[in-house]
């Protein structure tokens, strides 16, 4: 009788524990995800930035013209370093009238003139952009990169992740 009852007091533990942990963690979590898809989309921050020629551009400037992937990056992250033939293969594929990309190097440990020197080495088919502070990359909540922005053409944030979407254009007709 006593191995049943510390058995069924075990089991009782046991579910009581999985409860906390779904209603302390899950259900908040599920409550997030339900909270925000019932939230309006977010426009785009605007900014102006210099690219590598030192001439500013600026968001605003591309608003109802054409969408655009902002591409947070360094040349000090592997990471941003392996995913940008991918960005490459993307804005070749896409013409520039269709989606515009801009690469913003976020600064930190990068200087203008070791952008400069990456770029020379590496040209890439999109505008690079210099984040020095790293302002713009605080402005659209960027903690880790690489990190990709997808903009339609009126300023909305149509996906904002880690991951280069697969099919950015499918994503600006939702």
């Amino acid at each position: 009788m006593t191995c049943v009852r510390s058995i069924l007091n075990r089991l009782l533990w046991a579910s009581l524990t999985s409860l906390l942990v779904f209603s302390l963690i899950l259900l908040p979590a599920f409550s997030a995800r339900v909270a925000a898809a019932a939230e309006p989309p977010a426009s785009a921050p605007d900014f102006e930035l210099p690219d590598l020629n030192g001439s500013s551009v600026s968001l605003s400037n591309f608003k109802g013209q054409k969408p655009l992937l902002l591409y947070f990056w360094a040349t000090w992250c592997p990471y941003c370093i392996s995913v940008r033939p991918e960005v490459i293969k993307l804005r070749n594929k896409v013409p520039q009238t269709d989606l515009g990309v801009l690469a913003v190097n976020v600064g930190g440990s990068d200087t203008l003139e070791r952008l400069k020197r990456y770029e020379e080495a590496n040209p890439a088919p999109f505008t690079v952009l210099y984040d020095a502070n790293g302002k713009t990359a605080r402005s659209f909540k960027i903690f880790g990169i690489p990190h990709f922005v997808l903009i339609d053409r009126d300023g909305v944030i149509k996906f904002s992740g880690n991951n280069l979407p697969s099919d950015p254009m499918a994503l600006l007709k939702q």
